[in-house]
Parts: C-alpha cells; structure tokens; sequence
C-alpha cells in the first residue's frame, strides 16, 4: 500500500465529519483575524518606532550640517524612505484609528518631517546656512514627544 492511509469516510459517524467541517471552518474564518489583530495590538509600539526612527534620521541630517559636511543625495534618499514607510503605515492604520488624536498628530509629524527633508534637499542644491534646518529638527522632536504623550493618554483609557 503506497501513501498515507485514509480513513474510510463510510465507517465515521455523520456528526464527526460534521464536527470536522465545522472545525476546520472556523480555523480558516479565526486564523486570519488572529493574525491580522496580532498588527492593531502592536498600534502604539509601531508608531512610538517610526517617531523615533524619523526624529533620529533628522538628528544626523542636523549633525552633518554642524559639522559643515555637504548634504548627500544619498543622505536624502537615506532621509525619505522611512518616510515613506511611516505613511505606509498611516494609510493602513487610518481606516481603523482614524478618530485616533495620535493619528492625527503623527501625521502632522510626517508632514513636519517631510518639510524637513525638502529643507535639507534644498540645503544640498544651494549650499546655503543651515539655520531653518535645526529649527526644523527642534520643532520636529518636539512634535515627536507629543505624539508618545498623546499616545501613553490613549493607552491608559483604554
């Protein structure tokens, strides 16, 4: 006898196979969700990430100004893609938290960094003084602390 044996679905009882039906229903209806909820759970931890990320990313383009380097465009490409990926996850997220104060105020940091990043592509192009740049980063992480504040307040009610 080659394979695996079967069983003999003759010899089981009605309500079994029905039992396994229903089983295996249920596994391909719960999976999904289990899986997919696993991502909404992780909300507060994924954004308090890109938050840091972003903050730090606009941190190094501030220290090479101080340091009169030049600003690469491989720095701004360096500076954009997890940018990119930030609103990625907004654009995921919204249709569930989109009530959400720390959406809302995530997504002014994305645009705040955005503005950012064209400061510095700006700064590349022109070579010009820096002064608007570190304006730009001091504002930036202070918007970044009032998104974990904003964040830590909807953790505790719910």
């Amino acid at each position: 006898m080659l394979g695996l044996l079967s069983l003999d679905r003759q010899a089981q009882p009605q309500s079994l196979r029905r039992d396994r039906r229903t089983a295996v229903s249920f596994l391909v209806l719960f999976l999904p969700c289990c899986v997919s909820g696993c991502y909404w759970w992780k909300y507060g931890k994924l954004m308090r990430t890109h938050v840091d990320l972003l903050t730090s990313m606009a941190k190094k383009a501030r220290d090479v100004c101080e340091d009169q380097r030049p600003i690469t465009p491989a720095l701004v490409q360096e500076m954009t893609y997890p940018l990119q990926r930030a609103r990625d996850f907004v654009r995921i997220v919204r249709p569930r938290y989109a009530t959400r104060h720390s959406l809302r105020a995530f997504t002014d940091f994305l645009d705040t960094y955005a503005a950012l990043v064209s400061e510095a592509d700006r700064l590349r192009i022109l070579r010009h003084q820096p002064v608007e740049l570190f304006a730009r980063v001091q504002a930036l992480q202070q918007q970044g602390e009032r998104v974990k504040a904003i964040l830590a307040e909807e953790e505790q009610v719910t």
